[in-house]
């Protein structure tokens, strides 16, 4: 902190610390309280209570129907029985022969009998007091019931043991899914972060690098739904095989695979490569290649220099693309969701999604939010524990 200020000034280092500081208060601290708040915040929402609330909106439509019919009604008959109504077409309004002075609406009824509009609307407002009666009841009971869900939310860990079976079992194997993710990113790029680092061509070197990057200048949902063509039933990868014999597009042969979790895996593995392989190859670059000479003039072989040489000096690096992949993995919503929607295993990012977006329970949502944050942390102490590596190692 002090070489800050003596570096750039007490007006500067102070504005670079105020911005840090309001960044990390406004947009990490507060919604991550706010979303602690809300994971032990219960809410109540049992169906009776809903299915009341849509009850009473039904009868509460229907009665405002009934009024519209009665006015109307009352409207046609202060017209003489002229006006367009609101009755089924081919219905016809005129007077009674009978000498009673009533409007007569030829429509039929249930009976097949005509009614005069007098008797139209008496009916009506007898539906009418029979449904407003029926409304008293039912609002009753719909604040009843609500009074109940509110005595039952407040402060409780009930939105962490409502998570269902197959919530449950989303949660664990999406921890599963994203280890393998990880997993399958650093046999992927240990070898290039150690190709590219021990280049002794640094135009080279470059290039290796270059590759790597520009693809990465092109949005991410991009490259997603590039995979989804390459990897669709009709896609670049079956229209390959059908090229080569393999398949047979006129037989209506082709590979799904938008169908399982492989897919999700081959797509994450490209979306966040970078994230391991820089951590990785920055370590690695540190190492003096005169240790790996030694080692080799030892008689070392490949396996033992890169166990006993390489390995445990690029630990801070493996560790850091470790916890980088694996949160990004667990928390991502785009690659599960576009890559063969319907066809995989849900992951429980898309589990949090619904329950925010769809389900409008953000209490629950946030719940969930919270076990998945809290797995993630074990995961980064777990990492650590493992590789024998703390913070400050981490951090260079």
């Amino acid at each position: 902190m002090s070489s800050l200020f003596r570096s750039y000034g007490n007006v500067m280092g102070g504005l670079f610390v105020g911005l840090v500081a309001l960044w990390i208060v406004a947009l990490i601290v507060l919604p991550q309280l706010n979303m602690i708040e809300r994971a032990f915040i219960y809410e109540a929402r049992g169906g009776a209570a809903i299915q009341a609330q849509v009850d009473v909106d039904r009868i509460t439509q229907r009665l405002f129907t009934i009024r519209y019919d009665i006015q109307e009604l009352e409207k046609q008959a202060a017209e003489g029985g002229e006006g367009t109504g609101i009755f089924a077409p081919g219905a016809k309004i005129g007077e009674d022969n009978t000498g009673s002075g009533d409007t007569v609406v030829t429509t039929p009824s249930l009976s097949g009998s005509t009614d005069t509009i007098a008797e139209q609307i008496a009916k009506l407002e007898a539906e009418a007091a029979e449904l407003e009666a029926q409304l008293v009841d039912m609002e009753a009971e719909e604040q009843r019931l609500k009074a109940e869900q509110e005595a039952a939310s407040g402060y409780s860990v009930r939105n962490f043991t409502t998570m269902n079976a197959i919530h449950f079992k989303i949660f664990i194997m999406t921890l599963f899914y994203s280890f393998c993710v990880t997993l399958i990113c650093f046999v992927v790029c240990y070898p290039i972060a150690y190709t590219v680092a021990q280049t002794t061509n640094r135009e080279r070197a470059a290039l290796l690098m270059l590759g790597l990057i520009i693809p990465y200048a092109i949005n991410e949902l991009l490259r997603i739904f590039a995979w989804t063509m390459i990897l669709a039933n009709q896609g670049i990868l079956n229209a390959g095989l059908d090229a080569i014999g393999i398949l047979d597009f006129s037989q209506g042969e082709t590979i799904r695979w938008v169908a399982s979790n492989g897919a999700v895996f081959c797509v994450m593995v490209y979306a966040y490569i970078l994230f391991m392989v820089f951590p990785i190859y920055n370590t690695i670059e540190t190492l003096d290649r005169n240790q790996i000479e030694a080692a080799r003039d030892l008689g070392a072989s490949t396996w033992r220099i890169h166990r006993r040489v390489v390995l445990p000096h690029a630990k801070p690096g493996i560790a850091v693309g470790s916890i980088m992949t694996f949160m990004l993995s667990a928390g991502s919503i785009a690659v599960p969701g576009l890559v063969g929607p319907g066809l995989h295993p849900d992951w429980f990012s898309q589990v949090i999604y619904r329950n925010f977006f769809e389900a409008g329970n953000w209490n629950i949502g946030s719940a969930y939010s919270l076990a998945l944050l809290v797995a993630c942390i074990v995961f980064i102490l777990i990492v650590m524990s493992v590789f024998k590596v703390g913070i400050r190692q981490i951090a260079r």
